[in-house]
């Protein structure tokens, strides 16, 4: 399952016709799947008080023109409200034309009969926003605004063709005056945007309109965001054979933990020890080992008391995978280390926290890396590393972390909800977990599951990837054992068993 970006779908659309389905068959066909939605709403609500089109002079316009036709065709009442005057695209251009043949639809331009138009919202059993679709950008007008505040008020069902008009497909933002939908019917697929909130609240319920669509169209299309889910996890991880040892499931070094952090040492290392890996080994303050070595006999321990980068890079050799920030602190001594394993390290270096912060004045370091880097940032340090604000990260995480990794090579772990994995030209879509993973720990337990993955030898995007997918599917057990309020990160390593168990691994 694929979730384009607003301009991935219109090459998708362009693909289209070179592939033998025009736009106007396209254009029919999303007419034809918004009618279906509204013929099965009539199936259970009366709605022989009309349905009203608002309908804008692009394309979405032209599919809103071709399922008013239909609708009129079969007997219903209909009425077809001009938002923003004539047809101004050819393909809407035409289909206004075979509507305007078809006898019982009543046609209002919004500036003319706006009094009759907001009666006719009073009394219609369904309202269409047919008016920007994925193509609106800036603001909107203040006529559209008044129309879409007053059918707000209908008790109407509404309904959105492809997307409630005033959203950014992109970013999953929302104008102010977005009409709020009780249904969207998105054509071909749904759109990345769809994925956030506030616009996955404005879609209402999501019906993906089949228009026709060739696969061939999608084929090709570099960092299509696709869904990542069990069935491409579950494959990454062979049945362990009965002779295997240790030394077959990697070798992991943990770097983390300060005197004031040392549970995130404790959680990211026992996250990786109950994720597979064969040997894990932590590297911290002598304070920190002597909290936490007792409840992990398991682990390996060496003590780092100076933070000596020399040393500690030493460390690095032989080693699978190296997870570096849990709980490090930012310090001129934890900067160096830092940038020593980045440049030195020859396996997998997963930087998470304060290993992100420690070279978020100085990200050019990333350039000179010696192996592959995963980086696991959320939100706030996603926008330290590009130079944007937190509200800028928020509302465009999966730009920011397509130009981030296409800009130094790196695997890019944006935390949110969902959370976007991208690298090697691939981008992810993991809507795994629960608002109970909203504690301090819970990033240090995905940075040790995916650390551990590496170790094991996954491509460092399927590490990443299937780490959030493992890490969001063991917190949905836990929420359903203790409760989104009373889980702990804690808690979630426990269940890590019980998905891998799923699988027979």
């Amino acid at each position: 399952m694929i979730f384009p970006t607003p301009k991935q779908m219109k090459t998708i659309e362009e693909n289209s016709e070179k592939n033998g389905v025009s736009c106007r068959e396209l254009m029919e066909n999303a007419g034809g799947a918004l009618t279906m939605l509204i013929y099965k709403i009539g199936q259970e609500t009366d709605i022989s008080s009309g349905v009203v089109f608002v309908c804008g002079s692009g394309n979405n316009g032209g599919d809103g023109f071709v399922a008013a036709r239909l609708l009129a065709e079969s007997g219903a009442n209909v009425t077809v409200v001009l938002a923003c005057g004539d047809p101004s695209t050819e393909l809407a251009a035409m289909e206004y034309c075979e509507l305007s043949g078809v006898h019982g639809v009543e046609v209002l331009n919004l500036n003319d009969n706006i009094d009759k138009v907001f009666s006719k919202f009073a009394s219609a059993a369904v309202i269409v926003d047919c008016v920007f679709g994925t193509g609106f950008h800036g603001f909107l007008p203040p006529q559209i605004k008044a129309c879409f505040s007053f059918a707000q008020r209908s008790p109407a069902i509404k309904i959105a063709a492809d997307v409630p008009s005033g959203a950014d497909c992109l970013k999953g933002t929302i104008e102010e005056g977005t009409l709020k939908c009780d249904y969207t019917v998105t054509f071909g697929y749904k759109k990345i945007g769809m994925l956030f909130e506030p616009l996955a609240e404005y879609c209402g319920e999501i019906v993906v309109g089949e228009i026709g669509l060739p696969a061939k169209a999608a084929a090709g299309i570099e960092l299509l965001p696709a869904l990542f889910e069990e069935k491409d996890v579950a494959p990454l991880f062979p049945k362990r054979a009965k002779n295997s040892h240790k030394g077959d499931f990697g070798k992991l070094l943990n770097v983390a933990g300060c005197a004031n952090m040392s549970g995130a040492a404790a959680l990211s290392t026992k996250a990786a020890l109950r994720s597979g890996a064969g040997l894990v080994t932590l590297a911290s303050s002598e304070t920190v080992i002597s909290r936490i070595a007792a409840a992990m006999p398991e682990a390996m321990y060496v003590v780092t008391d100076k933070l000596d980068a020399d040393s500690v890079a030493k460390e690095c050799d032989g080693k699978d995978a190296v997870a570096v920030g849990c709980g490090l602190s930012v310090t001129a001594e934890t900067k160096k280390l830092v940038e020593k394993i980045i440049t030195n390290a020859a396996c997998t270096v997963i930087l998470d926290a304060d290993g992100i912060n420690c070279l978020a004045d100085n990200i050019d370091i990333i350039r000179d890396k010696k192996a592959e880097l995963i980086i696991t940032p959320h939100a706030g340090e996603l926008a330290r590393l590009c130079g944007t604000t937190v509200e800028e990260a928020v509302a465009d995480r999966l730009t920011l972390a397509v130009n981030l990794s296409r800009e130094y090579g790196v695997t890019v772990v944006a935390k949110g909800t969902p959370t976007i994995v991208v690298g090697k030209g691939k981008a992810y879509v993991i809507p795994a977990g629960n608002p109970g993973l909203s504690r301090g720990g819970s990033g240090d337990v995905l940075t040790g599951i995916i650390a551990a993955f590496a170790a094991q030898g996954l491509e460092p995007v399927d590490a990443a990837a299937a780490g959030v997918f493992v890490h969001g599917a063991a917190a949905d057990l836990t929420a359903e054992k203790l409760s989104e309020m009373g889980m702990l990160p804690s808690d979630v390593i426990e269940n890590l068993p019980f998905v891998f168990k799923k699988w027979n691994r």
